[in-house]
């Protein structure tokens, strides 16, 4: 009794996620509570979208590459270095956390704007802790 073995199936194209610069620069219109102060923040939200879907776009180029090149070694080992260089993985991990901290800071997650609320100053209960902390200790 032989064992029949099935082909796998070609892998289908994955469906992108929607693009990360659009979603920050709307998101960022939304934020009716940032001043002109706040540019520097919402520029740095908008470079590290932009730097994560640089990466997602290398790794889309060297993929066609790598298809192109199919037996040319030395194109091939080219292309290895280059993707190494070129990890959405790593480049995510790194700057995914970094865009969320910016973002939080502009307030863009629940918590921060609830944060943000007049009657609830940024580190209120900590800052009264700190502040009495610090005037038992000038005493």
């Amino acid at each position: 009794m032989a064992r029949r073995l099935a082909a796998v199936p070609a892998e289908a194209p994955r469906e992108r996620a929607p693009d990360l610069r659009d979603a920050v620069k709307s998101s960022i219109g939304q934020m009716s509570w940032c001043t002109p102060a706040d540019a520097a923040m919402q520029a740095l939200a908008q470079r590290l979208a932009q730097e994560i879907e640089t990466a997602i776009d290398r790794a889309e180029e060297i993929a066609a590459l790598q298809r192109e090149a199919a037996g040319d070694l030395d194109v091939y080992k080219r292309l290895r270095n280059l993707e190494a260089m070129c990890s959405v993985t790593k480049t995510v991990g790194w700057l995914g956390p970094q865009l969320q901290g910016v973002l939080r800071d502009l307030g863009a997650a629940p918590g921060a704007r609830k944060a943000l609320t007049a009657d609830k100053p940024v580190g209120g209960r900590l800052a009264q802790l700190r502040a009495a902390a610090a005037g038992e200790h000038d005493s």
